[in-house]
């Protein structure tokens, strides 16, 4: 038997527990919220993480979208990093879903006319069989504006013979899209994922350190994962449905003041240039560029900052002048309802299907 601890009691955490496999005994959870401690998670106490230090264990891992805090926060207080398993990046390198991506690209037969590229909210917004021309998504979440120009670029230099088939690109942005930068952010390991084939880790110069992470995650993960019946680990999970969570007032003035928590000028300027030279590369290639802001639940767009999406529509509005794209934006639509999104911020697949096939009506093509 393996004794763990699971850092963190959020939605990742549930995930991981139903992943791991009979071997394994967990001790206890752990989580930074105070308002947590004392309290139980899968009939386990919640830790304050101070007490790790009064646990026997083999294992700790952590199931938290802000891994790189933790696996630091972990570090400084002297815990063996052979003990530590980052599901995330131990997931992400897995299951690489930009090398699948690309593989797919390569061998599509069909002539791609549309490339979307984006955040999650493109990633789960959009459903390309919809679409009335055939489109392929470049999608990921946590991708930024960086990556979804490096993407196109790196497609348009080494894998189109005729550019005339490819005439449109969908760019899905967010209101806080100039102030993100994924390679400084919480979610900078997730840079590994485009380095293989991009070799860029952008401001992330440790990148190459997770490959060998990666190899103390793969052992841990063959001792207390559960794998199918060929031999793999399975990390899909069901999306769940906005009108099933509880709190979503709560959740979405919580998301929104998370997502919001941003100003970086620095990061602004570096974006908007990116965004230009972005909207160049198209212009050089007589692509036409279609800028999407996706549809998200009113309890997220009530809490949202005026200061973040006054900052966006004046870039939006100024670098329209320079570079001609439609503009498209749906945050506020009242055409989406709570049976629409997977979460506060996130369309669902009916969302997706519903928003496709109106993007396919208002699209100038």
């Amino acid at each position: 038997m393996y004794d763990v601890i699971i850092f963190g009691t959020g939605r990742t955490s549930n995930f991981v527990t139903q992943l791991l496999n009979n071997n394994v005994r967990i001790l206890a959870y752990a989580d930074n919220d105070n308002k947590k401690w004392g309290k139980s998670y899968y009939n386990k106490e919640i830790l304050n993480p101070k007490y790790i230090y009064d646990i026997q264990y083999d294992f700790i891992i952590i199931a938290s979208q802000f891994n790189e805090e933790i696996y630091s926060q972990l570090l400084n207080m002297s815990i063996d990093k052979n003990k530590i398993f980052q599901f995330f990046k131990f997931a992400d390198l897995y299951c690489n879903t930009f090398n699948r991506q690309m593989d797919t690209y390569i061998k599509c037969d069909k002539k791609i006319e549309i490339l979307a590229t984006g955040i999650s909210y493109t990633s789960s917004g959009l459903k390309e069989e919809i679409f009335d021309k055939k489109c392929f998504k470049f999608s990921i979440p946590s991708q930024d504006i960086y990556y979804d120009y490096n993407i196109v670029k790196y497609i348009i230099e080494n894998y189109i013979d005729n550019l005339e088939e490819l005439k449109y690109i969908i760019i899905g942005l967010s209101y806080y899209s100039f102030q993100y930068d994924l390679s400084v952010s919480a979610m900078k390991n997730k840079v590994i994922l485009y380095y293989n084939i991009l070799k860029d880790a952008h401001h992330f110069k440790e990148a190459k350190n997770i490959y060998m992470e990666y190899e103390v995650n793969e052992n841990i993960a063959s001792k207390i994962l559960k794998k199918d019946k060929n031999g793999f680990y399975n990390f899909n999970w069901d999306s769940p449905l906005l009108k099933d969570i509880k709190d979503k007032a709560y959740i979405g003035k919580t998301q929104a003041e998370l997502d919001c928590n941003k100003d970086y000028p620095e990061t602004v300027k570096e974006n908007t240039q990116i965004f230009k030279d972005y909207l160049k590369l198209l212009k050089e290639h007589n692509i036409k560029p279609i800028v999407v802001v996706f549809p998200a639940s009113k309890y997220y767009t009530k809490y949202f900052s005026k200061r973040i999406e006054e900052e966006f529509h004046s870039i939006i509005n100024e670098v329209n002048k320079e570079y001609d794209f439609q503009y498209i934006d749906y945050f506020r639509s009242d055409l989406f309802d709570d049976e629409d999104f997977q979460d506060v911020s996130h369309l669902n697949p009916k969302g997706a299907e519903k928003f496709t096939k109106i993007l396919n009506e208002v699209i100038e093509w």
